[in-house]
């Protein structure tokens, strides 16, 4: 009942602009759709994709800003793939030049024409100011992988590598790195993009209006270049609590519903709402400080005292897979290894052979998500039955992220990598690497990174990939868990919705009917 009212009042001012009942329209044969309703756990943290980190940041920015290439999935394998979209072709004269030449007829949502100047700009932005694009763009060394953007007319442009990156395409596909207009570059600068009537994007969705902390209102781009979008306009509602978006679409209040609770799977198929659901990317683990704890015996047998299966089939009620390896097996390339088995009397034995735990952990988690905090308690326990005292230390998230990646003050912490590439979520276990909360360092691994992106040979680069995955592993600087599930509902009528397994929607073939 609480979440209810919680929603009823957060919805308030969506709803006051926003017909509760569609109004379905036949234009050139196809069916259109008036608006499309979409609640989300979190707000935007930014209106520059630049600037963008967030699940949500993509999910809503990225129908409006596209990329050179688009990541894509492929259901029937299971994988990930990379494919041209702002690019028509491309190819790569060498290990160090590549020549790409940009798709005819895309227009920004200004009216201007994409040109090669636009890409200049972008990509040259996102490489200085962005977060991700840092990380993406970037060699071990910190260097940028681009050398120089050469353009050649409006429409082709090369890049020149300062050395051989084989993941180049793939961290080109990556919305971080998205295309604006260059006068929106010149405009801004390195400052961040404040104004939503300069968030200006080729995507098939424009910003119109956003309240912060309760709505995003998207309208379609009528000149988008693969056609005018089918959904006129999607209002995507900012619902934190799990409670609220449950009742929402249970009341048809709206369409759909990202980031459903398994455990509120089976109530909500019952009233006859349509589940979706997807492994995702996304790689829950509890990352164990090797400075403070340096021991790899201990830091193995905290793997075998935690039972993967007993938490995948009873905390997420089958809606996550046991990990395997130290990323997704979506990623062409990702590993399956021998997964350490459920063994407390193994455990003991490696912490009797290391001397013992001789003082209390500090378990770090937090707030902003309870499935977090529920398992911190489970790993608690798990610990605590091979004689590992942990004390869990709940904080709000922007501390949570303070502790654990700036200041690397803690035993453990619970969290889950998204990458968008293997290379990209191996990169994190580099010396070094802001991501690498753990401190993990290992030589063989920084220099059979920089190796793997020498290589042209794909079946070699896998080898490589396979090594570095193996080496991780091994070593466990975390307690690798499961790969958690992406779970959306639709209330009854709306069909044919694609997830990627970065939880981004497709709505391209979307229906709704009633």
């Amino acid at each position: 009942m609480v979440g209810r009212i919680r929603f009823i009042a957060v919805l308030a001012m969506a709803i006051v602009l926003s017909s509760l009942i569609y109004t379905l329209y036949w234009s050139r044969g196809q069916e259109l759709i008036r608006e499309l309703r979409v609640a989300i756990s979190t707000d935007i943290s930014t209106l520059d994709i630049s600037y963008a980190t967030g699940v949500s940041d993509f999910e809503i920015l990225g129908k409006v800003y596209e990329s050179l290439f688009r990541i894509d999935f492929d259901p029937r394998l299971k994988k990930l793939t990379y494919i041209p979209w702002l690019v028509e072709s491309y190819r790569c004269i060498n290990d160090t030049y590549c020549l790409f030449i940009l798709r005819n007829g895309v227009s920004f949502h200004n009216g201007e024409k994409l040109t090669a100047w636009d890409v200049k700009a972008s990509i040259e932005r996102a490489v200085e100011v962005s977060p991700i694009g840092k990380m993406l763009l970037r060699d071990g060394y910190g260097d940028p992988v681009i050398e120089s953007i050469i353009v050649y007319n409006s429409s082709s442009f090369a890049l020149k590598l300062r050395r051989p990156f084989a993941p180049l395409i793939e961290h080109l596909a990556h919305l971080a790195v998205a295309i604006m207009p260059r006068t929106v570059v010149e405009k801004y600068g390195s400052g961040r993009i404040d104004s939503a009537a300069d968030v200006i994007g080729t995507g098939p969705y424009r910003v119109v209006e956003y309240l912060r902390g309760q709505y995003v209102r998207l309208q379609r781009f009528n000149g988008y270049w693969r056609g005018e979008p089918r959904i006129e306009s999607i209002v995507y509602t900012i619902v934190p609590d799990p409670n609220a978006r449950i009742a929402a679409i249970e009341t048809g209040q709206i369409d759909i519903a990202i980031g459903i609770p398994p455990e509120a799977v089976k109530q909500l198929e019952l009233k006859g709402l349509r589940i979706y659901r997807e492994t995702g990317v996304r790689l829950v683990i509890v990352a164990i400080n090797t400075q403070r704890i340096p021991d790899l015996r201990i830091r193995q047998a905290m793997n075998y005292a935690v039972d993967r299966r007993a938490i995948v089939d009873t905390m997420m009620m089958g809606f996550a897979a046991v990990a395997n390896s130290i990323v997704s097996p979506i990623f062409p390339g990702a590993a399956s290894l021998d997964s350490y088995s459920y063994s407390p009397e193994k455990a003991r034995q490696l912490i009797d052979e290391a001397g013992g735990v001789n003082r209390r952990l500090a378990l770090l988690v937090s707030t902003r998500s309870p499935k977090d905090l529920e398992l911190a308690q489970v790993v608690q326990s798990f610990l605590s039955s091979v004689g590992i005292d942990v004390e869990i230390q709940a904080m709000e998230h922007t501390a949570f992220l303070k502790k654990v990646f700036t200041e690397h003050d803690f035993d453990l912490a619970i969290y889950g990598p998204s990458p968008s590439s293997l290379y990209y979520a191996l990169t994190y276990w580099r010396s070094g690497a802001a991501l690498n909360a753990p401190l993990y360092s290992n030589p063989e691994v920084d220099k059979l990174l920089d190796e793997v992106t020498r290589e042209s040979d794909r079946n070699r680069q896998y080898e490589i990939y396979r090594r570095i995955q193996e080496i991780i592993w091994f070593e466990c600087p975390a307690i690798w868990l499961y790969y958690e599930d992406i779970i959306v509902a639709t209330r009854p009528g709306v069909e044919d919705l694609r997830i990627l397994p970065f939880q981004m929607l497709i709505l391209d073939s979307i229906t709704i009917k009633g």
